[in-house]
């Protein structure tokens, strides 16, 4: 039988594949170890080959972690899943935490490819309406947006 941690990541990658899938994002767990490890779940996004490193446990040094998975995969856009688990009391086996159950974690460069994926797929309608106006107005007013320049 394998050991927990192994039980513990293996679930959270199936977990990943099924997650992406019933959202419409193709994804399938790779092959394990060996010389041609790339990671633990591949999947397209925004029409790019992504790898995706899935992480179940308590802590975890994030750059480390995202620098060895864009070491496996060269040339595809990587993120960490993470789903951070503790020990609570009751309870035999580690819990995730409360909050925000799992995150991903990308490089700056691959949050900004997203990013700049999702503008060219937004289209903005404004009309001339008294609404969309005011509104427009109220957020040139905020001015809590940085300049993209710094």
């Amino acid at each position: 039988m394998a050991n927990k941690p192994k039980i513990q990541g293996t679930n959270h990658e199936s977990w990943i594949v099924k997650a992406l899938n019933a959202i419409g994002i193709t994804a399938r767990r790779l092959a394990e170890g060996g010389t041609y490890d790339e990671g633990d779940v591949e999947a397209t996004l925004a029409g790019e080959r992504w790898v995706l490193e899935g992480k179940a446990r308590q802590t975890l040094n994030v750059q480390q972690t995202l620098g060895k998975a864009r070491q496996k995969a060269p040339g595809a856009r990587v993120a960490v899943i993470w789903k951070r688990l503790v020990k609570v009391a009751g309870y035999t086996n580690r819990q995730p935490v409360a909050g925000e159950r799992v995150v991903v974690i990308l490089g700056w460069d691959d949050f900004v490819y997203l990013v700049e994926k999702a503008e060219e797929a937004t289209t903005v309608c404004c009309s001339d309406s008294k609404d969309n106006n005011d509104r427009k107005k109220e957020i040139d007013e905020l001015s809590i947006l940085p300049d993209r320049d710094n």
